[in-house]
Parts: structure tokens; C-alpha cells; sequence
């Protein structure tokens, strides 16, 4: 890959428009930064020049990111065409590939890991496409830019997004459903007793909501996007599926160039109230249960990147940091290291994955316990969702708050963290409070 085609764009008309002009073309893929204040920047493309995928049966679900078509040097940032370099975003934050991991690509990278849940085999567990050209929207000065392979495929996005085009019929939905509240109760209980035993130490288990879609699931990508504005929101059209997440939580951030490693796991939840942003930051940081949970994922995070990380790298910065977002603040810990020099995308994720924020610890033990308790197979959810980037690096959040759409169907799990410490009754009450997202996006749209 040589250099990038750039031009600036008038942005005449609000993001979702344009996803709609994307979305006519086929293959809409959105990075959503809008809920990241200071430098936010959102990505958006459609029309995949090249699909990577894996499947269920596949023995390798990484081996697709084998030979990636990305800058020959990490450190290169050759622009040519109309526009000012110094307001781009550095090739680190610009997608060459987005896509997802799903969490079902576990079974394959961990061989002890026995399935439960009977999957289709030719199920993705792998989709990164490529496109030739993206828009990027820095939504702090309003700058927007085309960024390209070329003059010729700047020229084809420019097209798709000053068409206009007719709006698709509202979708038609059911109410969501979900098993009962009591068979969750269960499961933690049942997962309890496993902690009590000393089988593991955490494990975090999901409910899944089920409802009936017929129609364009972008309308209801948007109103979930309306009732949750967050950093790593995603809209993904896979062609025979479709991944909508308002996620907040990074998995992996990697800079070839620099080979720094970043992962900011969230452990702790606290429901927020307008006004009281102090007092429930304090209350969290004080809650043993939400700490212990928090401390534990920090410590498997670090051990995860000391595998890939050069001696004396990994480092935990802004340990139980408070984060509030639309209904609910988090927990959330930097952990940092410096990648050994012949580390690449793969190696990064075969010693990460699947993140451990939402599987427990120890994960192996963890992981097992969720499929064994969990009446679904979770498919994408807890997965990583995101782009490799022009030269090469990594950028995945965790793939939660996430619904799929497949055929007539969209699935939206909801979970949480459990320890020794956990209360049954309220662990269920999370995951209806974590459903919320959904639930009254589905509720808008239904009016």
C-alpha cells in the first residue's frame, strides 16, 4: 500500500443521512465516536473491496488476518491530494478493515474449551472487510475528510454520499423476550456455589432478549445510538448479518508503529442519577464486591499483555477510575505494555481473547462455567468489534451492549460480573438495568 488519496467534504447534512446513503450502496460499516467528547472522530464506509472470514468449523478462526493489505511501514504518512495534513487523524486511527471477533472464535483458539450449545458450522466468528475509501468526522471541530486508496475511489464515495436517496420503509418489530428472571437467578446461584467451591474466582454471566425484525435494522442502530451516547458505538453490515453495538469499553488498543498495548477493562456498575455523579463514584470505589470484581479482571488483563509484552513492560495506570456514561458509571483501569518486536495483529489476539472483563477468572475455568450456565451461545457478544488499522495496528472494543440481526431475528444479551460477594436478586436487576438500551430503542420505534 502506497500512499492516501485525502480531500476535505462539506458535510451538508447530519451523520445519520449519510449512513442512509451508505447503507443504500451495501455494506455500511460506522465507527460511532460521537459519545467521546474531546477527540472523537466516527468513520464510516460501505462497499468492501475484499471480506476476510472465519467460521465456526474453521481450526484457525485468526488465519485470515495472516496477510493483511496495510502499510508496509506503521510510521508512514504519505497524503496526496487537496486537504490539510495537520488536521487528519494519524494512520493509527484511520480503518483499513473493520469488523468483529466473536466470542464463539474461542472454542477453536482455546482447544480444552468444550462446547455446549450446539453452533452452525459454517457460523462467522470472524468478519473484517476492506474498504477502499472511508469518511472520517472529527466531531470536536467539524472537520470531515475523504480518505482513500486513490483518486478514483475518493471520487466513488463522494458520489454515494451526495446521492440522495429514498428513506426505507420504518422496520417492523416485535416486543423483546427473554427467559425468565428466575432461570438467570439460577445460573448465579449455581455459579456462586462453583466460587464457593474455589473452581474460579469470577465469572460474568448474560440473559439474551429476543425480538422479530422485518425491515432496514439501521433505524433501529439510531435509536439505540439516541438512547445511549458512548466512545465505541458500531454499526456493521456483514451481508447476511448485522452487528449494532453502543459499547464503551476497550479491548485492545495497538500502535504498530510504537508497539504500545492498552486494554481499559470495565468491572463495576453503579445505576447514575442527574446531579449525583460524586456520590456514586465514591460509593462504587467503596463497594468491596464491585472492587474485588474490578481488581481480579485487572490482574488477568495484566497477564494476558505480559504475554506478547517485552520484560518489565505492563504497567496499571488510573486504577479504579469512575466513568459515567448515559444511565450507569463504570469502573475502569488502564493496563499499558510495549509489545515484543515481532509481535503482530494475531499474536496480540491469540493472548488476549476473548477479553476478560467478560468471561471471569481464572478464564479458562471461567469460560466453561458460562457454557455450561448460559441457555444461549453468545455468539458475537463479548466478542471485539472494531478496525485494524492503515498501518497495521488494532483497535477493539468489547463487544457489549451489541444486538445481532440475522434473518427475521435480533438478539441483545445483558450481564454482569459475580463474585463471592454477590447478591443474586441483584445481579439480575443489572442485566434488566444493562437491557435498557435496547429495550427502549425497540420501545421508540414501536411508538
Amino acid at each position: 500500500m502506497g500512499g492516501m488519496w485525502v480531500e476535505r467534504y462539506g458535510v451538508q447534512h447530519e451523520i445519520p443521512t449519510l449512513a442512509e446513503r451508505m447503507r443504500a450502496r451495501g455494506g455500511l460499516a460506522w465507527l460511532d465516536g460521537e459519545g467521546l467528547s474531546r477527540d472523537g472522530w466516527s468513520f464510516l464506509a460501505c462497499d468492501p473491496v475484499e471480506t476476510l472470514r472465519s467460521h465456526f468449523d474453521a481450526a484457525d478462526p485468526l488465519a485470515p488476518l495472516r496477510d493483511l493489505k496495510v502499510a508496509a511501514s506503521p510510521s508512514a504518512r504519505v497524503y496526496t491530494g487537496p486537504a490539510a495534513a495537520e488536521a487528519l487523524p494519524p494512520l493509527s486511527r484511520v480503518p483499513r478493515y473493520i469488523g468483529y471477533v466473536a466470542y464463539d472464535a474461542a472454542f477453536a483458539l482455546e482447544p480444552r474449551l468444550r462446547a455446549r450449545h450446539v453452533r452452525e458450522p459454517r457460523t462467522p466468528t470472524l468478519h473484517f472487510a476492506r474498504y477502499d475509501a472511508v469518511l472520517a468526522l472529527a466531531h470536536a471541530s467539524g472537520d470531515a475528510f475523504l480518505l482513500a486508496d486513490d483518486e478514483g475511489a475518493c471520487a466513488r464515495l463522494r458520489r454515494v454520499l451526495d446521492t440522495a436517496v429514498p428513506a426505507p420503509p420504518a422496520p417492523v418489530m416485535s416486543e423483546a423476550w427473554a427467559p425468565s428472571p428466575a432461570l438467570h437467578e439460577r445460573a448465579v446461584r449455581a455459579a456462586l456455589e462453583h466460587i464457593a467451591a474455589g473452581d474460579f474466582y469470577q465469572v460474568n454471566l448474560a440473559r439474551r432478549w429476543t425480538a422479530k425484525i422485518h425491515g432496514d435494522p439501521l433505524a433501529l442502530f439510531l435509536a439505540m445510538r439516541r438512547a445511549s451516547p458512548v466512545p465505541l458505538g458500531a454499526y456493521l453490515d456483514a451481508g447476511d448479518h448485522t452487528v449494532l453495538a453502543r459499547t464503551m469499553e476497550t479491548f485492545l488498543n495497538w500502535e504498530r508503529g510504537s508497539r504500545r498495548l492498552t486494554t481499559r477493562p470495565i468491572k463495576g456498575t453503579v445505576p447514575r442519577a442527574e446531579g449525583q455523579d460524586e456520590a456514586a463514584a465514591r460509593a462504587l470505589r467503596a463497594d468491596a464486591k464491585e472492587h474485588a470484581e474490578h481488581a481480579m479482571i485487572v490482574d488477568l488483563m495484566r497477564n494476558d499483555l505480559a504475554r506478547v509484552a517485552e520484560t518489565g513492560s505492563v504497567t496499571v495506570q488510573d486504577p479504579f477510575s469512575v466513568e459515567p456514561y448515559a444511565r450507569l458509571s463504570h469502573l475502569v483501569t488502564t493496563v499499558a505494555a510495549t509489545t515484543r518486536p515481532e509481535v503482530d495483529v494475531v499474536d496480540v489476539l491469540r493472548a488476549t481473547f476473548p477479553p476478560g472483563s467478560v468471561t471471569g477468572a481464572p478464564k479458562l475455568a471461567a469460560m466453561q462455567a458460562i457454557e455450561a450456565l448460559e441457555p444461549e451461545p453468545r455468539g458475537v457478544y463479548c466478542g471485539a468489534i472494531g478496525h485494524i488499522d492503515q498501518a497495521g495496528g488494532l483497535s477493539l472494543a468489547v463487544a457489549i451492549r451489541t444486538a445481532l440481526v440475522h434473518r427475521d431475528a435480533m438478539h441483545y444479551f445483558a450481564g454482569g460480573g459475580l463474585v463471592a460477594a454477590s447478591d443474586p436478586e441483584r445481579e439480575v436487576a443489572e442485566t434488566e438495568l444493562k437491557a435498557r438500551v435496547f429495550l427502549d430503542a425497540l420501545d421508540e420505534l414501536r411508538g
